[in-house]
């Protein structure tokens, strides 16, 4: 074999050396993860700085453990007291999403800002950032297995503590599951008291079948006074159809509840709702997310909601002991008794 043979050789497969070693290199600093769309997206080895823009997630990373890796959120969570009093660096977070409409952003303005990743509730607002050359991740669930399943995508994105974190919640989440659905297992069903649930400040906006907020309410021995009237996830209803329903039980659960009660304690229009007329009109509580709605605290809103109605099977637990044990173990904070007490009332921190 000839010198320049032998050198071509050499130097050939030198060059695939490097190039394998270059390829594994780069291996090493990427890896996918895979969306709730099922959409296989390529992020840093190492997720140091994120723009969530579906309002709920800012909570999942929060009680993953992520939170000081976001530098963008929404209008939404800087405006909620509770999520402040957990984690106050959120107050400097800037907010890239205005008001409750996470689609209402700018893609050149997050695409300067060097996100390794933004999360997104819409499916085509995380493939208009792809296009725009921007790692982004569609995150959305309707029921509690959609929330466990986006507590563990997000868990992924993050890294392997946050995984361990994920399944500490999961666990949790479960046990109480199932503590309801054993005492719960041999309740009548005319023992099963029917919720109106209010999502908004217009008492007529309410969640319909396909929602976790029919989930929890049944989960918790109670029924959708809706149920059978909006097929959808939510939607406005009539007065009188509020009237046909007659609930037994009203939960506002919207991040100002306290207008809203007194709106339905004192309008002529609702007195004779069964629920107004016996005086079970509540708050549902916000934590760092409105318990009711597409939150990991959704894990306290079933054992509030089976006290609540059912207190007879439900003596031994202490909501204001759950919400402390809680934020301990999953946020890390100490509430006193006196915030547990003032979260389970709906009303913000002092």
């Amino acid at each position: 074999m000839s010198f320049k043979m032998k050198g071509f050789l050499f130097f050939g497969a030198a060059w695939l050396a490097l190039s394998i070693a270059w390829s594994a290199s780069l291996a090493a600093e990427t890896r996918t993860v895979a969306d709730m769309g099922g959409t296989e997206v390529t992020l840093p080895a190492e997720v140091k700085r994120i723009i969530n823009l579906w309002p709920a997630n800012n909570q999942v990373v929060l009680l993953l453990g992520g939170a000081d890796k976001l530098i963008g959120t929404s209008h939404v969570i800087k405006g909620l007291p509770w999520y402040a009093r957990v984690y106050p660096r959120i107050k400097e977070v800037k907010a890239f999403s205005q008001g409750g409409n996470a689609s209402n952003f700018n893609a050149e303005e997050i695409l300067a800002a060097k996100p390794d990743v933004v999360i997104m509730a819409g499916a085509k607002d995380a493939e208009t950032l792809r296009q725009a050359g921007i790692n982004a991740l569609f995150m959305t669930f309707r029921d509690f297995e959609g929330l466990k399943e986006t507590v563990r995508v997000t868990a992924r994105v993050l890294g392997p503590e946050a995984e361990k974190r994920a399944e500490k919640f999961i666990a949790y989440f479960d046990s109480n599951l199932k503590l309801l659905s054993e005492r719960l297992a041999r309740l009548d069903p005319k023992d099963r008291p029917k919720i109106y649930q209010i999502r908004s400040a217009n008492p007529l906006e309410t969640d319909g079948t396909v929602s976790i907020c029919t989930e929890w309410m049944e989960a918790a021995g109670g029924v959708n006074a809706m149920l059978g009237l909006i097929a959808d996830n939510q939607a406005t209803v009539t007065m009188e159809e509020v009237l046909r329903a007659d609930p037994d039980y009203i939960i506002v659960a919207a991040p100002n509840a306290r207008p809203v009660i007194d709106q339905i304690k004192n309008s002529p229009e609702w007195a004779s709702v069964k629920a107004v007329k016996k005086g079970r009109v509540y708050a549902n509580p916000v934590g760092t997310f409105i318990w009711a709605r597409y939150s990991c605290e959704e894990a306290l809103q079933v054992l509030w909601v089976a006290k609540l109605l059912h207190p007879d099977l439900f003596p031994d637990i202490d909501m204001t002991k759950e919400i402390r044990n809680f934020y301990r173990a999953f946020y890390d904070c100490d509430l006193t008794e006196a915030e547990a007490e003032r979260m389970l009332a709906g009303l913000a921190p002092l």
